[in-house]
């Protein structure tokens, strides 16, 4: 008994040790993040042209319009413009569904790989770049098996790889095509580790910039800060993860909420709060968005409705194999 015992506390200070590691490595981490956030100035982007048209097809999310088409707490958009087709990652296939949920909404959807001619990552997470054994290979997947994407080009947050592409590590904005580019990089120290994430900048045609986001780890005040210095244009819209997993999240294990705890605010005893939330859509609402959609893969149901409160008409569902179109003619969306 005593030997048993013995073990037990051994394996709890093992656990205080790791918890408290962590903890040190989340308050120097959020240190270094800020000062490189303040230092860090990336030159501003005074054309990249714009499209006359906008789709946001999503193809892997929490929600689904119909039956027959699979969700899981992952991101994967379609993004077409009038010059180019971009994959917004891939999401998480949990369990490596064969096919995954991607491919196959993508079948059930009638896209196959050659309807997209790039692909960006926003940032090197399992539920967007296909799964936990991507991450660690610094690499994406839409399936169990990378699949042949060769003539594409890809974007990513960080160094990372594909077989037969050379994918350009997009760490400053970066024009994709006429009427579109990244904001590049904003990094942010979260209890799991630092994230470097990117979102994507639309420029339609007499209406504004169209921010697409896929988790928002950047924080709303940063991506508002960032877009505006970068782009010269108003903001439009914003469309995708923000982060919200309030009161709880989308990945719940023997009813840890770990979205919440491990992946919000200032760690699991400062994780994101309502009032938080509320505060951000006050800001939102101060840029007078005319398109709002907000991702349920890591924001609430119980967010959501706040969300589609706060902006009436200027809120869109994202709904895998719902598109959200956007043209460059006031007065319809």
């Amino acid at each position: 008994m005593g030997a048993l015992l013995g073990i037990v506390l051994l394996l709890a200070l093992g656990v205080v040790g790791l918890f408290a590691f962590a903890q040190f490595r989340l308050s120097r981490g959020t240190q270094q993040v800020e000062r490189a956030w303040q230092e860090h100035r990336p030159p501003p982007i005074a054309d990249f042209g714009t499209t006359r048209s906008l789709s946001i097809l999503p193809l892997v999310d929490w929600h689904a319009s119909r039956d027959g088409l699979q969700t899981e707490a992952g991101v994967s958009y379609l993004i077409q413009t009038d010059g180019s087709t971009i994959l917004f990652d891939v999401g998480e296939n949990l369990g490596s569904r064969d096919p995954s949920p991607l491919l196959h909404n993508m079948k059930a959807l009638g896209i196959g790989t050659d309807d997209f001619d790039t692909v960006v990552i926003s940032h090197n997470h399992l539920d967007h770049v296909g799964g936990s054994k991507w991450v660690r290979q610094r690499t994406f997947s839409l399936g169990n098996e990378q699949i042949e994407l060769a003539g594409k080009r890809a974007f990513t947050p960080i160094p990372m790889k594909y077989p037969g592409l050379t994918p350009v590590h997009a760490e400053n904005p970066t024009v994709l095509a006429e009427g579109v580019a990244t904001t590049g990089t904003i990094p942010r120290q979260l209890f799991i580790g630092r994230v470097e994430e990117q979102a994507l900048v639309v420029n339609v045609a007499e209406r504004g910039l169209v921010v697409i986001v896929g988790c928002g780890h950047q924080t709303v005040p940063k991506l508002i800060s960032r877009t505006q210095a970068v782009f010269s244009e108003p903001i439009h819209g914003l469309v995708g993860g923000l982060h919200y997993p309030v009161p709880r999240g989308r990945a719940v294990v023997l009813g840890v909420p770990l979205q919440k705890l491990l992946a919000s605010g200032s760690g699991p005893f400062s994780p994101v709060t309502l009032e938080e939330v509320a505060a951000n859509i006050d800001s939102l609402r101060d840029l007078d968005l005319e398109l709002v959609g907000l991702s349920g893969h890591d924001s609430s149901d119980q967010v959501i409705e706040q969300f589609r409160a706060a902006f009436g008409s200027a809120y869109r569902d994202v709904r895998v194999g719902e598109p959200i179109v956007l043209t460059g003619s006031p007065g319809t969306t």
